[in-house]
């Protein structure tokens, strides 16, 4: 509701990139930073999120980009869809809620399978040792078949 008011209205803000959405409310700060030639705002009023808000200092600015970036485009399925349902905004909330225990705890992404797998040495290597190398299966180019292409050119 604050990006909302800010921005003047929905349609308003449905045409703001996600790098806007991120700072919007933190234009004063912008300006004075560029103006002074130092760091630029990492938030405006996404700050006040719960999401930034559980997360560590350190990965305020990356979950900020993130939230600000999946915000935008539910903003914009708001503004501009027809239906009436958020399953959208759902489904970026637990994108964004997936990142945020991706950094904090630091555990892979999830396979496509759904679970995320540990690396296995020992079946590593007793995949490869089934599947060895056969030479007798491998085909080599001949050499006068080189020498006829040279030939023709």
């Amino acid at each position: 509701a604050r990006l909302i008011a800010h921005a003047g209205s929905l349609m308003n803000l449905a045409k703001h990139p996600a790098s806007t959405v991120q700072i919007l409310g933190a234009e004063k700060a912008l300006f004075r930073a560029l103006k002074t030639k130092h760091d630029t705002p990492k938030y405006g009023l996404i700050y006040h999120a719960s999401l930034i808000g559980q997360t560590a200092p350190k990965h305020k600015g990356k979950i900020s980009r993130v939230l600000a970036a999946k915000t935008a485009l539910a903003i914009r399925v708001d503004a501009m869809g027809e239906a009436d349902e958020a399953t959208i905004a759902y489904e970026n909330r637990a994108m964004v809620e997936q990142r945020i225990r991706q950094l904090d705890g630091g555990a892979a992404l999830p396979q496509a399978n759904g679970g995320a797998e540990k690396y296995d040495a020992a079946a590593a290597k007793a995949a490869s040792s089934s599947a060895s190398f056969s030479a007798a299966s491998d085909v080599v180019a001949g050499k006068e078949e080189k020498k006829a292409k040279k030939e023709k050119k």
